[in-house]
């Protein structure tokens, strides 16, 4: 079939027209250019990785969860030649037009093929339990045996089979990544950061900003006593986005309702970002200055998820209070919460606590009420979420402030080609 050389051809949207009249004809639709399978040697792989040619972050991959037991189990079977999955790479082009290969599956094995090369991990022999480095340094040679160069070699020279996609949009390396790991233990987290969607991508800089922070460090991962593993970071934030989006009602973000929410199509607005943006810079402030981070010093408690979350919505709502206001009512709502319940897990109970003292501290009294009594608000106990009910607007507020609206339509997933920028 001839192409309009004009028109740009999608190859995720290949319909037959002389099939379209027919809704009984067998087709198929959606079909991903087929992967080419590829032999690459064990060495000619760990080169690739230092040489930054394969990316095994990206993402909506997961972190090295593999434990030291495991990779030193992948490396027996390398030598033994037991069977190995075929790595998944997506093939792209940096700024450069040079191929960087992605990994869409294949981390853990790839890591632990690396990891054994640069002498951070033994072969183990089965029987005698005898470690053997491949790598070691000048003053680890009287204690770590090497591997004779015999056997150096032939491991160096083991084919490992790749299965390689080009030019597959981002959207579908999350989907072919998502399959691939049916039946596996994805965490939720985890399978937040595999949606495909202008909110999920400014989801990952937001954290890849504030909670990675700069290549030397000192971001939320490193400031706060909290969970990021597994995805837990990128959850926490599409949380905390997500209840203040949904302002002024007063969301709980189940499982459920943020994959809905993550995957919409629209962009979020510049002052939305902006806004948020400025949250997480206030929540690193709070963190990290010895005369407002009392809410950690004083808590002698890692901070729970949802408090991450809860906190953030806290310091948007109190956004035109004072440094030292807002950080008194986080100290606040932290003893507060953890007086209510003993185990601070994300759910329903403990979400509509939270609300319930945002509600306090935003109520006509304002944040006086933290001066009473023994500086908890009162009666604040769980209600209902009054659906529809908005919050009282603050005399100074700027007539032009983000005011999120509802989603009208999700639409469908995009299925554009990939450009890779």
């Amino acid at each position: 079939m001839s192409q309009d050389p004009d028109k740009e051809y999608d190859e995720l949207e290949d319909d037959f027209d002389s099939e379209a009249e027919d809704p009984n004809a067998f087709k198929i639709t959606n079909c991903l250019t087929p992967p080419s399978a590829r032999i690459y040697t064990a060495q000619e792989l760990h080169s690739l990785i230092h040489q930054g040619l394969i990316d095994l972050n990206p993402a909506y991959q997961r972190d090295v969860v593999w434990p030291e037991s495991k990779q030193i189990g992948l490396i027996d079977s390398i030598f033994r030649n037991f069977y190995v999955p075929p790595v998944i790479f997506a093939v792209q082009r940096d700024d450069e037009g040079e191929e960087v290969r992605i990994c869409v599956d294949g981390k853990q094995r790839l890591t632990s093929i690396q990891k054994f090369f640069d002498g951070l991990i033994p072969h183990r022999e089965s029987q005698r339990k005898k470690s053997f480095w491949y790598t070691r340094s000048e003053n680890q040679k009287a204690t770590r045996p090497e591997i004779p160069d015999f056997w150096k070699k032939k491991f160096a020279g083991t084919q490992i089979t790749c299965v390689e996609y080009y030019g597959i949009a981002p959207g579908t390396e999350r989907e072919i990544f998502q399959r691939v790991q049916l039946g596996m233990s994805l965490t939720a987290a985890e399978k937040l950061q595999a949606i495909s969607s202008p909110w999920a991508e400014w989801i990952s800089d937001l954290e890849a900003r504030h909670v990675s922070g700069p290549p030397d460090g000192g971001g939320l991962s490193e400031v706060l006593a909290w969970d990021t593993k597994r995805g837990r970071d990128f959850q926490c934030i599409a949380q905390l986005v997500y209840c203040c989006d949904g302002l002024p009602e007063k969301f709980l973000p189940t499982a459920q309702k943020l994959e809905r929410w993550l995957s919409r199509i629209d962009k979020p607005l510049p002052a939305f970002r902006q806004q948020m943006n400025e949250v997480l810079t206030e929540f690193w402030l709070l963190a990290t200055s010895p005369n407002l981070q009392h809410a950690f010093t004083q808590v002698d408690k890692r901070v729970a998820p949802v408090e991450f979350v809860f906190i953030g919505v806290l310091l948007h709502v109190l956004r035109h209070e004072s440094q030292e206001a807002r950080a008194k009512a986080v100290l606040r709502m932290r003893l507060r919460i953890r007086e209510q319940f003993h185990d601070v897990r994300n759910n329903t109970t403990v979400g509509k606590a939270l609300w319930a003292f945002i509600d306090s501290v935003t109520g006509p009294a304002g944040l006086k009420v933290l001066d009473r009594g023994n500086g908890y608000p009162m009666d604040i106990e769980p209600t209902p979420s009054a659906k529809g009910r908005k919050r009282r607007q603050r005399d100074h507020e700027e007539e032009d402030e983000y005011r999120p609206s509802p989603i009208k339509s999700l639409g469908k997933a995009a299925t554009t080609r990939s450009q890779r920028k």
